[in-house]
């Protein structure tokens, strides 16, 4: 079996969902059941049996307060209930959908995160951290980091990664070597607290997605890349599948490579999510 437990229904950006609207305004709009179905039949085609849409937490209402940030704030105008009703709607009719949502990290947050996840019938939790601090280590607009140094980077984000997982608020790590998008890698000198952070999201429980997104992004390499991949699997993390799409055609798309990668490290199995319940099934092509 092969799943795909990370897309959205739209891009990120007004000036991106502006530009795309027309793709699912023909189909009654981004929550329509036209729309999600579209993901759903781009996996099928590509030999995916089961999908999650998994949100933005940002892209909601709900959430605008949690962050001062200027962006965050413009970009939270939807509502989490009608996007897990129209999830659970076409659920319901009988696709292979689940209801997740990619929750960010934020330490100061974390009773609000709670809350928001406990009211709502997610299949899969996703955590992400994409902020340390103010800064958006994946912000195409900041690839320098403020002109941070790398070793800073990379360490604060390794503390909070881990303190996602040891939070017991997700299901599964998304990216988890997010900070070389742009091609800023880890340093040498970090590798002894990359093992340490690896042992310590192993200890949680918490699976890590093998993401074939960073093949579509300036880095040109899978998350995690191959290396941390098989230390993630020596170490005994669970591991899901996931392409990170924000459109259709985005679906399970390289995924040739991710399964080679996770076959590579040692996986025989990919984990599969029902109400944050989660069961091991072979990766095998359909």
């Amino acid at each position: 079996m092969l799943t795909d437990y990370h897309m959205h229904l739209q891009p990120d950006g007004g000036g991106a969902r502006a530009a795309a609207a027309h793709s699912w305004e023909a189909d009654g709009g981004h929550l329509s059941p036209a729309w999600i179905e579209r993901y759903v039949a781009r996996a099928r085609a590509r030999a995916v049996s089961e999908i999650a849409v998994t949100e933005h937490v940002y892209r909601f209402a709900q959430a605008r307060d949690w962050s001062e940030d200027p962006w965050w704030r413009e970009e939270a105008t939807e509502d989490a209930d009608a996007y897990c009703e129209a999830v659970l709607g076409v659920r319901a009719a009988g696709l292979p959908v689940l209801l997740g949502i990619e929750m960010d990290w934020l330490a100061p947050r974390r009773d609000e995160i709670a809350a928001f996840l406990d009211a709502r019938p997610f299949d899969v939790v996703l955590g992400s951290v994409h902020w340390i601090g103010s800064l958006a280590i994946d912000d195409p607009g900041a690839a320098d980091w403020g002109g941070r140094p790398a070793e800073v980077v990379w360490s604060a984000y390794l503390g909070e990664l881990v303190a996602a997982a040891e939070s017991g608020l997700f299901d599964v790590l998304s990216h988890p070597d997010l900070p070389k998008v742009f091609g800023t890698r880890m340093p040498a000198s970090l590798e002894a607290a990359m093992d340490d952070a690896v042992a310590a999201i192993a200890a949680t429980g918490v699976a890590v997605e093998c993401s074939s997104a960073g093949l579509r992004k300036p880095v040109r390499e899978l998350y995690p890349e191959p290396r941390l991949l098989a230390r993630f699997r020596e170490a005994g993390v669970p591991a899901t599948l996931s392409s990170d799409a924000h459109r259709p055609d985005d679906v399970a798309r390289d995924y040739a490579t991710a399964v080679a990668a996770l076959r590579g490290a040692g996986y025989e199995t990919i984990t599969r999510f029902s109400r944050r319940e989660p069961s091991q099934v072979p990766i095998r092509w359909a």
